[in-house]
């Protein structure tokens, strides 16, 4: 079965559907479509987006958990030249005040509630800050906005209309903007274009095939997407990929290391993927050994670094093939991927597979001097996956791409004369908690906020389970006294649950470089010292 090429990820649910309609495409719990009603919904929604004057290069927030409307309204967002911006439901207060207005949406689509949190109610109290003509579509009960359903209710007869706008799209227009923390600075807007969503999602879903198939895997394989629409691995390399192959998705609205385990052993799954955190969870479990997994071909890591135990327990108690892989929203979700058979202690030790089709890479030294093999430095990357770069973000943009059009990754490593690549540290002080990229300065703006902190750096300390969590030095206005649950209730209130301090510490001063600026490597080995941390 040949996968097609194609420059844009909605045409291949028309070519699906076209070549096999009665398909079971999607499905979330009851909701399901084949492949013709999947693209034919698309279609409907497109239609009600152009009826309620979205352009092109207008954009649509969702603000919603994997459930079916979010590839609908991505899908049909993009198709008619719209860029979709999903928003994560964990965000906070501060969150949406910044992204929100950065983007200028003309639609924005939540869901009433989730995960604990009154989202629609957060949003209402928000808006009288947000440009008055967005309109608000609502998933779930509320009486704030717009019924979601009904723009799938009305007969708009506009499919000539939307003949001639699809006529109109160029692949290298934007298609996707997801809020990451790239490599400095604040969150940053990061804009995906077509080409650079369908191109990452065909070279992943030809690589699996590739490697997959000789081990007995399905050509249109079922997968589970369960990561939330606002990181590049749910809305592109899962979502994505399984669109291009044609596979049967099926969507969960948060991931579950129960909920995986019991999918896998309804669907007969044979390839899963996720982010190291995942894997080590899901290892954790006192009954995993209850939970059959023996249909499981192939398993795909990536976003942090390997350990062994965290490699042979994947092996010996999930999945006997894994590949690693290498990525970023800015230079595509994954550039690199290892092979079956590749020595689990090389995984260990940062290696992360040679470059995907298209796709190159450069090390080079703080003064941007291009490296010889062997020699650590940045790695930069660029090819067809690689962002054009951030949303209305000119000076992000000057600090993260060269000129000739280079992402810096902000991650260490090195290339050998045969083209292995490796990683072996961090440039900038990203936290990675999980699956989620955590600026330090978005937890300090907040935690600065209080009236008795005077200095406050958040550094990322290790974690068994979660890779790092989030801790906080700060330092009291003089004469003040500050209180932990002070800092952490705040904290809760104004920011997404990942990013809020799982520990405050309180000290007389901060460490600062000979620049002036706060030491934070030295703050993380004083806390890894005082604390025992490993």
């Amino acid at each position: 079965m040949e996968i097609p090429k194609l420059d844009y990820l909605w045409q291949h649910v028309h070519h699906w559907a076209s070549i096999d309609p009665d398909f079971p495409y999607i499905r979330f719990k009851w909701k399901k479509y084949n492949a013709k009603q999947f693209a034919e919904t698309i279609d409907h929604l497109a239609e009600a987006f152009l009826s309620l004057g979205v352009e092109k290069g207008d954009t649509i927030v969702t603000i919603l958990p994997m459930i079916m409307e979010y590839p609908l309204i991505y899908l049909a967002a993009n198709s008619i030249g719209a860029m979709c911006v999903p928003m994560d439901v964990k965000f906070r207060p501060a969150e949406y005040r910044r992204f929100i207005p950065h983007v200028n949406p003309k639609l924005v689509v939540l869901i009433g509630k989730a995960r604990g949190y009154d989202i629609a109610n957060t949003i209402q109290e928000l808006n009288p800050g947000f440009n008055p003509n967005i309109k608000y579509f609502l998933i779930g009960r509320d009486e704030f906005g717009t019924p979601f359903d009904s723009l799938l209710e009305k007969d708009y007869g506009l499919s000539e209309e939307l003949k001639q706008r699809r006529k109109e799209l160029n692949p290298d227009e934007g298609a996707l903007i997801i809020f990451t923390g790239g490599t400095t600075g604040v969150p940053k807007a990061a804009m995906l274009t077509h080409r650079n969503i369908a191109h990452a999602s065909y070279l992943e879903a030809t690589y699996i095939h590739e490697k997959g198939i000789p081990l007995g895997l399905r050509p249109r394989f079922k997968m589970i997407n369960a990561f939330p629409p606002s990181h590049a691995g749910g809305s592109v390399e899962i979502m994505g990929t399984a669109i291009v192959a044609g596979c049967e998705i099926v969507l969960q609205e948060q991931w579950n290391p129960y909920n995986i385990l019991r999918a896998t052993r309804k669907w007969k799954l044979q390839l899963i993927g996720g982010v190291p955190t995942m894997y080590a969870i899901t290892l954790s479990l006192p009954d995993l050994d209850e939970f059959d997994t023996s249909s499981l071909i192939l398993a795909i890591v990536s976003g942090e670094k390997l350990s062994m135990d965290l490699l042979t327990g994947m092996r010996d108690k999930i999945c006997p093939n894994i590949l690693n892989a290498y990525g970023s929203t800015e230079s595509g979700p994954e550039v690199t991927f290892t092979d079956i058979g590749d020595p689990l202690e090389e995984l260990a030790n940062g290696y992360i597979g040679r470059l995907l089709p298209e796709q190159e890479m450069k090390i080079v030294d703080k003064e941007n001097n291009e490296l010889l093999p062997g020699e650590i430095g940045e790695m930069l990357f660029k090819g067809t996956l690689t962002i054009p770069g951030y949303y209305k973000m000119p000076e992000e943009n000057k600090a993260t791409f060269t000129k000739d059009g280079w992402c810096r990754s902000g991650d260490l490593g090195y290339i050998t004369k045969d083209g292995k690549i490796y990683i072996k540290g961090r440039l900038k002080f990203i936290i990675r908690v999980g699956s989620y990229t955590v600026l330090p300065s978005e937890v300090e703006s907040v935690v600065l906020e209080h009236p008795k902190v005077a200095m406050a750096a958040a550094v990322g300390v290790p974690d068994k389970i979660y890779n790092e969590v989030v801790w906080i030095a700060i330092v009291p206005e003089a004469g003040q006294d500050v209180d932990e649950k002070e800092i952490i209730e705040l904290c809760n209130k104004e920011l997404a649950n990942f990013k809020v301090p799982k520990k405050v510490v309180i000290m007389k001063e901060l460490p600062i470089t000979r620049l002036a600026k706060v030491d934070r490597p030295t703050i993380l080995q004083q806390f890894i010292e005082k604390y025992n941390l490993k």
